[in-house]
């Protein structure tokens, strides 16, 4: 089984993850700047991304007790991050299945090191304003991340489709500074892969972990798992091959036209 953690011996893994990072970066209207990894899902690109948030906020603002600002509808797997990484996860309850936005203005503090907007999100299947809530954090010089997780591959052709779309949610918004998406729903992958979006290749170096020091050589990971599965790549890889642009757009029809 190849291991993506080698990437000496598997460079055709790492070209066809590439692919599929830069194939999702298109969609979600990233340019030349925007980047990405490759994760197992949406939890762990949540929790990378509240990672890259918290040490980018300890370099850059000197933050020691960060917190994140968001509304009580967004996936638990942000207090999953916070419970590891010791980021204090603030939820304001909603307001009619609705995010609350003067409540998230008056829960961000000096210490608040990013907010999160969800399109849409789980519960209720709501879109968030993101952006207004992408413009306050930029205001505020901090990050917004985006969990698409639930939209994913159905969010870029909803417009395109004829329907009218709550809010935007992709890197044309201003302030938005991370993505999550996953694969292994609307792209109809193999269930394991998901894509975290980065604004620069900074934030995403920031929740880089590498070891230079170990004797054993060289320890570098993108993510967090050491070894992954490098068929789950190649067959995630091989279904955005299979179905394209174009055949996910009717896929997209098919899920949108079912819920009218």
């Amino acid at each position: 089984m190849s291991n993506p953690l080698h990437i000496d011996e598997f460079m055709y893994i790492l070209q066809m993850e590439a692919e599929v990072i830069r194939w999702t970066l298109n969609l979600y209207n990233g340019d030349d700047s925007h980047c990405g990894v490759l994760t197992s899902g949406g939890t762990e690109s949540i929790i990378l991304a509240c990672l890259s948030y918290r040490e980018l906020g300890r370099k850059h603002m000197g933050i020691k007790k960060p917190n994140m600002v968001m509304s009580s509808t967004a996936h638990p797997a942000f207090d999953k991050a916070g419970f590891y990484l010791g980021i204090e996860i603030r939820k304001v309850p909603h307001i009619n299945y609705m995010v609350d936005l003067e409540g998230l203005k008056n829960s961000v503090d000096s210490n608040t090191i990013a907010l999160v907007a969800s399109a849409p999100e789980y519960v209720y299947g709501n879109y968030d304003p993101v952006g207004e809530i992408a413009g306050l954090a930029k205001t505020r010089g901090i990050g917004c991340h985006v969990d698409c997780c639930l939209g994913s591959y159905v969010n870029p052709f909803i417009t395109k489709l004829g329907y009218k779309l709550a809010y935007e949610y992709d890197f044309k918004v201003p302030g938005v500074t991370t993505i999550s998406c996953d694969p292994h729903k609307y792209a109809y992958g193999p269930k394991g892969a998901g894509i975290l979006m980065f604004k620069d290749k900074k934030m995403r170096e920031a929740q880089f972990f590498t070891n230079t020091l170990w004797n054993g050589g060289i320890y570098a990971t993108t993510c967090i798992a050491g070894s992954r599965p490098g068929s789950v790549i190649a067959g995630t890889w091989a279904s955005m091959m299979k179905f394209g642009v174009k055949g996910l757009e009717e896929k997209a029809r098919t899920v949108l036209e079912a819920q009218v």
